[in-house]
């Protein structure tokens, strides 16, 4: 039987990250004299890296920032975010039901994300979830981050399969649209960081809860995971 495997976003997918991602930011926006964002203004910020999410605070705040500063604030960003990675971040509801059942049926596992990869690995260590995965992608490791499909082609690569065997589970349009181009197909959560309806998303599926993902997943590959069960 051909190697089944799932490759999972992280923020927003796996781990609600929002409240810590918006302290931080409002950390750095406060020295720079801007006016604090709302937690669900951060939600839509979420997506493309550190950097990408700074900018958008500071372009809600109409603030000007020159790239060689904003550098500077995305350092500093990152500096606080590591020291408080996991203040308030939890696991979405089920996923580590899934995550353990996964690991039972040999089902090789990896995270493909946007946030760097020693934050990633540090936050996987800190949720006790890091030993589930046989690889992680995060968006410095390759020259090319989602939306591009080099990072989904990598981790299908690392953990020796192909993207026919694979199923993305994402929440976002750099998910969608990375899977699309990768030709694996592509599961969102609805409960993420999108900046677009679900219906934008154009996933294959979409599911409310992480009880919902072997059904889901069945459907859309039967001779991979019509048997899983949690």
């Amino acid at each position: 039987m051909s190697q089944a495997m799932i490759l999972f976003d992280l923020d927003g997918t796996l781990a609600d990250t929002n409240r810590d991602l918006h302290a931080t930011m409002n950390y750095i926006l406060n020295q720079y004299g801007c006016d604090r964002v709302e937690t669900d203004q951060v939600r839509h910020m979420i997506g493309g890296g550190a950097r990408m999410i700074l900018k958008r605070g500071f372009d809600e705040n109409k603030f000007e920032i020159s790239d060689s500063e904003l550098d500077i604030a995305t350092e500093r960003f990152v500096d606080y975010y590591d020291q408080h990675i996991d203040d308030e971040t939890v696991l979405f509801n089920n996923v580590e039901n899934i995550l353990k059942a996964a690991k039972r049926d040999a089902i090789k596992m990896a995270v493909v994300t946007n946030k760097r990869e020693s934050l990633a690995a540090k936050l996987l260590f800190r949720l006790n979830i890091h030993h589930y995965f046989d690889v992680l992608i995060g968006g410095d490791t390759l020259p090319e981050r989602k939306p591009n499909p080099l990072p989904i082609l990598e981790a299908i690569k690392r953990l020796g399969g192909t993207a026919k065997n694979a199923i993305m589970i994402g929440d976002s349009e750099a998910d969608t649209a990375s899977a699309m181009k990768a030709n694996v197909s592509c599961i969102c959560v609805s409960f993420g960081y999108r900046r677009v309806t679900l219906e934008e998303l154009n996933a294959d599926s979409i599911i409310d809860d992480f009880a919902q993902l072997p059904q889901a997943m069945a459907t859309l590959k039967p001779d991979l995971f019509s048997d899983f069960r949690v």
